[in-house]
């Protein structure tokens, strides 16, 4: 990153006291540009489970309609995975050990809540005053 002019080292102010070697970076212009596009991006590698998360941690800087598509494509993904975790489920009621069943139940009901919260994000998204409408 520091290569791409990303971001910069800062050097320590003139008479701090160096215990560790310690290095302090911050984004430049050009890296904030960057990093505005990234959070920015709406494709589907946010929708999975390491892209969304690394995305939730940067939605207060993420632009709302950007915030929205995610939140969507995120929730089409999960209701995807627990119709298989259904499906998985109801197909495996008999052929598998009691274990292994209540293996697929908790992935099914982890799915189910976390639509839930996702439909309550974007119900709150959609409920959000408009920053264009408050000026």
């Amino acid at each position: 990153m520091q290569a791409d002019g990303l971001i910069a080292e800062n050097a320590a102010p003139a008479g701090t006291p160096v215990r560790r070697a310690r290095r302090v970076y911050q984004l430049t212009d050009k890296g904030r540009r960057r990093f505005g596009e990234l959070v920015a991006d709406t494709g589907p590698h946010n929708y999975t489970d390491d892209g969304f998360g690394v995305h939730l941690a940067f939605f207060n800087r993420t632009p709302a309609e950007a915030r929205m598509r995610i939140l969507e494509g995120r929730r089409r993904q999960v209701e995807e995975r627990r119709e298989g975790l259904r499906e998985a489920v109801a197909r495996a009621s008999s052929s598998f050990d009691r274990y292994t069943r209540q293996l697929h139940q908790l992935g099914l009901e982890s799915s189910e809540r976390e639509v839930k919260w996702l439909n309550e994000l974007i119900a709150a998204e959609r409920a959000a005053p408009n920053p264009a409408e408050q000026t």
